[in-house]
């Protein structure tokens, strides 16, 4: 039985599932694009090009970020590998634990819905599942700190999604605030690449990409550490964190590693830079099912 636990997106990390580094062509992004053009509009929009990795690069850099997670006592596992989709590198989108649910994502997205299928072998071991009835959310837009869960009303997440949500906890017994952040223009796939949780009361930001008046939610309980152009658009922001103390962070962010260690945490860098060619960072990569202070 796998025990969902997920008190908050900095507790301490115990247990994930990563996807499986696939080789995958330009003809496989646009044969996706072509039967599905909306898709093609979102992930251009996201980081202004869509690039295929140079795979002799990109595999090494992803495996040595599922190593660095092992090595720091996280058990990692990996999703099947799925015939019929050729990139899963990203399950965070697939399913969200909040508390000690997890709640399955409705993807707008054809494919990260056939994608969604790697996580039956998993569904019936798992302590406690819930669906939701209807809109549209996924995983990188769903932030959870220590009382409220912050939910981006992005290109892949709706106000019906959010509604929806707010029934499942109704459901499932939890109690916390849902607080929508808005962003200032289309464009932005995931809340995750604009705003992620580095610390207690502590967050990246790319400020110009939200709301005056989100912006200033997110103010009223966080420390934001400002993130600027180029690093928002190099994914930058987009860390997970193994600890309280302890955040991955993108190799090239030597600014807003430093910011964190006058906070004392520890910025633990890593290369995923060709990995990213295909927009997605460490937060992206990665689903956690358990976080907390002990073993389960």
């Amino acid at each position: 039985m796998i025990q969902i636990s997920n008190p908050s997106d900095i507790a301490p990390l115990r247990e994930v599932i990563v996807g499986p580094y696939k080789t995958f062509t330009w003809w496989d992004l646009v044969w996706g694009s072509l039967r599905y053009p909306d898709v093609a509009s979102i992930r251009y929009a996201r980081n202004n090009t869509v690039a295929v990795p140079r795979h002799e690069i990109a595999r090494p850099q992803h495996e040595g970020f599922v190593r660095m997670l092992e090595e720091h006592g996280v058990r990692v596992r990996t999703l099947d590998s799925l015939a019929d989709v050729s990139i899963q590198l990203y399950p965070r989108d697939l399913a969200f634990a909040v508390d000690d649910v997890l709640f399955l994502a409705r993807s707008r997205d054809p494919i990260r819905r056939k994608e969604q299928r790697a996580l039956r072998p998993y569904l019936d071991d798992i302590s406690r599942v819930e669906t939701l009835a209807g809109g549209r959310i996924e995983g990188g837009d769903v932030i959870v700190t220590d009382d409220v869960v912050l939910v981006g009303l992005s290109e892949a997440t709706d106000l019906t999604g959010i509604s929806a949500l707010r029934e499942g906890f109704d459901r499932a017994g939890i109690s916390r605030e849902i607080l929508p952040i808005e962003f200032s223009g289309r464009g932005v796939v995931h809340l995750d690449t604009k705003f992620t949780m580095v610390g207690a009361q502590l967050g990246y930001i790319h400020s110009a990409s939200l709301t005056p008046y989100s912006r200033a939610q997110l103010a009223e309980r966080f420390e934001l550490i400002e993130a600027d152009d180029t690093e928002a658009r190099g994914l930058m922001v987009n860390t997970v964190a193994l600890a309280p103390d302890r955040i991955v962070i993108d190799h090239r962010a030597r600014r807003l590693a430093e910011a964190l260690r006058l906070r004392g945490i520890e910025p633990i860098r890593h290369d995923f830079s060709e990995v990213t060619r295909f927009p997605g960072g460490f937060r992206c990569a990665t689903l956690p099912l358990r976080r907390g202070e002990k073993e389960v």
